[in-house]
Order: structure tokens, then C-alpha cells, then sequence
């Protein structure tokens, strides 16, 4: 049964994701300036190349770790399904292509802005497919969070949220704490199996449940 998606994982994913935008912006403002100043473009076509290059260097390394992890994840002890926003994924991927593809055929000149437009949109619904495919399971190396191998050794601690929709929260080893944070929905009927694994082979258990 995939899980629902749960409150606690909505609010944690929100604080995630704009963590991450600020970190984003900031990279691409960086390189946008470093190229401007570097060969004399104008801010405009700078912050294309800048774009351009953070989006392959990130595609890059999103599916380099999605098939290293898969491939070091081990035996899968616990399958507990699809990500809860799998159709939300799915769509996505739909209306990237659908643009990135739709932009290159209504082109009559297909120049180098169209090309990378087709590119990207291509690429970004890639992206979202492998979203939607990804399973959260319990494996003999680490959580499968996905699309990502969390190795057992890099779980600092955690513990559960709620009792009929449970979130498993999670704090990773990182420098920096605030992005160590985690939350993942865990179907009901696995959440005792879950808990006797990670009780098993995490390094640190909070053992408690809030609601």
C-alpha cells in the first residue's frame, strides 16, 4: 500500500525545498556575475549559460547517485511502495516534454536557444519519470529514499511522527544539521517492520512517537 502524504512530511519538504531554491538562486547568481564579468555578455545571456550549466551539472549528478545507490543499495528487506505524489511526478513529466518538445517543432529557425529549450524539457521530464518510479525500501546497505541510497552509517537519529499516517523523521550526519533533516511517509502496516531495522542498523535511535 503506497502511504499518504502526511503533514509532517509536506511541512519538512516545504523547509526543504526552500532551503534549497536560496541555495539555488545563489549558485546561479554567482555563476551569472562570474560569466558577465569574465567574457563581457550581458546579464541576460550570462544567466542562460549560468542556467545551463548548474542544470547539467545537477541532472549529471541526480542520476549518477540514482544508479550508483541502486547499485550499492544491497538486498531489498522492506518494499513500501511508490512515493505518495507519484501522479503529481508523472504529470510533470508530461508537461515538460510536451513544452520542451512543442517549443523545437513550432520553431521555423531551431536555433541554439530552441535546441537547449528542447533539451532541457527532454531532460526535466527524464528527471520527473525517475521520480515517479522511485520505491521507498529498506535495504541491506541503507534507506532507499527513492530516487537515493541514505547508507545506514550516515543516520544520526530519528524517530516517528503520528500513528495512522506514521512519518519517519530523520536527522542525517551532515555539517550543516538544518540540511540533515528528513521526512519520509511509511505505510502503517510496515511501520513496525521499518522500526525493528532501523532499530537494527541505524547508528542512533530516538525511540519515540509524537503525534
Amino acid at each position: 500500500m503506497t502511504p499518504r502524504m502526511t503533514n509532517a512530511a509536506w511541512q519538512r519538504g516545504c523547509i526543504n525545498a526552500l532551503i534549497c531554491g536560496i541555495g539555488v538562486l545563489g549558485v546561479i547568481s554567482i555563476l551569472t556575475f562570474g560569466i558577465s564579468i569574465t567574457t563581457g555578455r550581458t546579464l541576460k545571456d550570462s544567466g542562460a549559460i549560468a542556467f545551463a550549466i548548474f542544470w547539467v551539472s545537477i541532472f549529471t549528478a541526480f542520476v549518477s547517485t540514482f544508479l550508483i545507490g541502486r547499485a550499492r543499495r544491497g538486498a531489498i528487506l522492506i518494499d513500501c511502495g511508490h512515493h505518495p505524489t507519484r501522479v503529481l511526478f508523472l504529470l510533470n513529466a508530461a508537461i515538460f516534454a510536451f513544452f520542451g518538445l512543442g517549443r523545437g517543432f513550432a520553431s521555423k529557425t531551431f536555433d541554439t536557444l530552441d535546441i537547449a529549450s528542447a533539451l532541457f524539457g527532454v531532460t526535466f521530464s527524464l528527471y520527473w519519470v525517475l521520480m515517479a518510479l522511485g520505491r521507498l525500501q529498506i535495504t541491506e546497505n541503507g534507506i532507499w529514499q527513492y530516487w537515493s541510497l541514505l547508507k545506514w552509517q550516515k543516520v544520526e537519529s530519528h524517530h516517528w511522527r503520528g500513528n495512522v499516517n506514521p512519518t519517519l523523521m530523520i536527522q542525517t550526519k551532515t555539517r550543516l544539521p538544518l540540511l540533515g533533516q528528513g521526512a519520509i511517509p511509511v505505510p502503517v502496516e510496515h511501520k513496525e517492520a521499518v522500526s525493528e531495522l532501523l532499530q537494527k542498523y541505524a547508528t542512533k535511535t530516538d525511540d519515540y512517537t509524537t503525534a
